[in-house]
C-alpha cells in the first residue's frame, strides 16, 4: 500500500459571497472545549466510491451548510494532503492517517436565509456546525484547528487571484 492510500479522498468548499466574504463554520463539539481550540473551518467531506470529486463537494456544502445556490469558479490544481492527530476525534480514523483533498472555490449566489445547519430529516447526515459567519480572508487562519493550518494557507494563496466583485 502505497503513503497516498492512507488518505481519506474529499472535497473540500471555500465559498464566497459578492462581498469576497469566504463562509465559516464553527464545528459542534458535544463536550466542553477547554483547551480553547479554534473551531472555524470551511465545508469539506469525504468522496463516496464511484463518486466525482466535483458532485462530492455540492453534496457536502449541501449536507453541512444546507446552500445550493453555489457555483464552481476554480478547482484546486493539486490534491492537498494533512495528517489527523491520533487525539483528535472521538471517532477511530479506521485505516487512514488524514486527509487528501481536492478543494473548489465556490460563489455563493443565494441569501443568507438559505443557510441552514441543521440537516433534513430524511438525510442520513448530521449536524457538523453550530453557528457560522462569512470572514475576510486574511482572518481565517488564526481561527482554524492547527493541523488544517497549512492546507488552508495553501488553498487561500491558490485561490487568491479569484474574487468576485458585486455591482
Amino acid at each position: 500500500m502505497k503513503k497516498t492510500d492512507k488518505y481519506r479522498p474529499c472535497a473540500g468548499a471555500m465559498i464566497i459571497n459578492k462581498y469576497n466574504q469566504v463562509w465559516l463554520g464553527k464545528r459542534l463539539i458535544k463536550s466542553d472545549n477547554p483547551k480553547k481550540i479554534p473551531l472555524w473551518q470551511m465545508p469539506q467531506g469525504g468522496i463516496d466510491n464511484g463518486e466525482k470529486a466535483e458532485e462530492a463537494v455540492y453534496r457536502e456544502v449541501y449536507e453541512e451548510t444546507g446552500i445550493k445556490n453555489i457555483t464552481i469558479i476554480y478547482e484546486s490544481k493539486n490534491w492537498y494532503y494533512y495528517d489527523i492527530p491520533d487525539d483528535i476525534y472521538e471517532n477511530p480514523k479506521g485505516n487512514f492517517v488524514g486527509q487528501k483533498q481536492k478543494w473548489f472555490l465556490m460563489f455563493f449566489s443565494g441569501a443568507d436565509n438559505e443557510i441552514n445547519l441543521v440537516p433534513e430529516k430524511n438525510m442520513a447526515h448530521h449536524q457538523e456546525f453550530s453557528k457560522w459567519k462569512w470572514e475576510q480572508r486574511d482572518k481565517i487562519i488564526g481561527q482554524v484547528i492547527d493541523f488544517k493550518r497549512e492546507t488552508y494557507r495553501k488553498v487561500l494563496e491558490e485561490f487568491k487571484d479569484y474574487n468576485i466583485y458585486s455591482n
